[in-house]
């Protein structure tokens, strides 16, 4: 391809910095790797300043072994994300979209292992929420917070550890599950299953005890995922959202008003868990800093009827800790004081960082 040859760019690419996030292909500038959160311009001979002719090749290469939808929603929305596979290197989440007449590319490496649970960090309540019957288990973040590999450690868990039939609806399929304990299929947006909606209606007559889903985008979606969680499902799903709160609100708006005081109702039934994440570079490495929302009394009672801003639901999340429910700026205080991050990364980051910051006024000054 006119000097860029894909597949052999990602072969060396993973060979030499296996850790590397995402790499990003844009007009007028050398390929780009994302290290810890940082994009890194890599020198290579022919390809100092990319060509709108190489990401248009790049981006026929990749759309010939697409899924045959990849291609038209390119053509009719200007952008279209699905997994690319190198043999013997790595599988990847490619995303492809036009920007000033031109393509761009961004390619991020799915690891052929799923890392577990205590693997990524992350608190022993995701394997709790694993155990769940029924119900809707909510994984939060803004993107890049690592929300799908997050879900990928979950269901390897329940993969692990129980005997069931899990039914997963993807758009597109990041990480493949082989069957344990546990029988997984696993069906691609665009390839096995024409919508996610339709995707999802099929997996309720599918024998299914856990299902897992793509992000709800509309009211049809957010109805079936709460169908399923009332039918007897344990249902995965995941929201761009920076807490509970905002991915509660996310969800009500898209229905119209009159029907959002039912919908609140119906979730305060459902929903489970919800985590909340964010990767955040600390003192031992980029580890994720999570929110834990569970279903209690106190927490479904405020779901159905209190005030869904930050505030009010940080105040609920304090006053639970003892029933294991941790808020995200709580989380960030804690990292602080132990001396494990940063008060201006963790104001970076926060919630609400006025509270946060009045909260660690006795260290300002200290641990900046």
């Amino acid at each position: 391809m006119l000097g860029f040859d894909l597949p052999r760019f990602l072969t060396a690419i993973t060979s030499a910095a296996p850790k590397a996030g995402d790499v990003l292909l844009a007009v007028g500038l050398p390929p780009q790797v994302q290290m810890d959160g940082t994009l890194v311009r890599l020198q290579m001979a022919g390809l100092e300043s990319l060509t709108p002719f190489q990401t248009e090749a790049v981006v026929l290469h990749l759309l010939a072994v697409a899924p045959p939808t990849a291609a038209a929603r390119v053509r009719q929305d200007g952008a279209a994300s699905f997994a690319y596979s190198v043999p013997g290197v790595s599988r990847f989440r490619a995303s492809v979209f036009s920007q000033r007449g031109s393509y761009a590319v961004s390619l991020r490496t799915i690891p052929e292992s799923v890392p577990s649970i205590g693997d990524l960090g992350l608190p022993g309540a995701m394997a709790e929420a694993c155990r769940e019957r029924n119900g809707i288990v909510l994984v939060n973040g803004p993107a890049g917070s690592g929300r799908s590999t997050s879900l990928a450690a979950m269901l390897t868990e329940i993969n692990r550890t129980r005997s069931c039939h899990v039914v997963t609806v993807e758009d597109p399929i990041e990480f493949m599950h082989r069957h344990q304990e546990a029988t997984i299929n696993q069906r691609e947006v665009g390839r096995d299953t024409p919508s996610l909606a339709q995707g999802m209606t099929d997996s309720l007559r599918q024998g299914a005890q856990v299902l897992l889903f793509s992000e709800p985008h509309s009211a049809e979606h957010t109805h079936l995922l709460l169908e399923a969680a009332e039918t007897g499902h344990l249902v995965f799903t995941t929201m761009r959202a920076f807490d509970t709160a905002s991915a509660v609100r996310r969800l009500l708006s898209f229905f119209p008003s009159e029907e959002r005081e039912d919908v609140r109702f119906r979730l305060s039934r459902a929903l489970r868990w919800s985590f909340t994440q964010q990767l955040l570079m600390l003192v031992s490495g980029r580890l994720p800093v999570v929110e834990v929302w569970r279903h209690t009394r106190a927490t479904a009672a405020h779901l159905a009827s209190g005030a869904l801003d930050s505030a009010a639901m940080g105040d609920i999340l304090r006053d639970g800790e003892k029933e294991g429910l941790i808020g995200f700026d709580r989380e960030l205080e804690r990292r602080v004081r132990s001396g494990g991050l940063g008060v201006d990364a963790a104001l970076a980051s926060s919630v609400l960082p006025q509270q946060l910051e009045l909260r660690l006024l006795d260290l300002q000054g200290g641990k900046r």
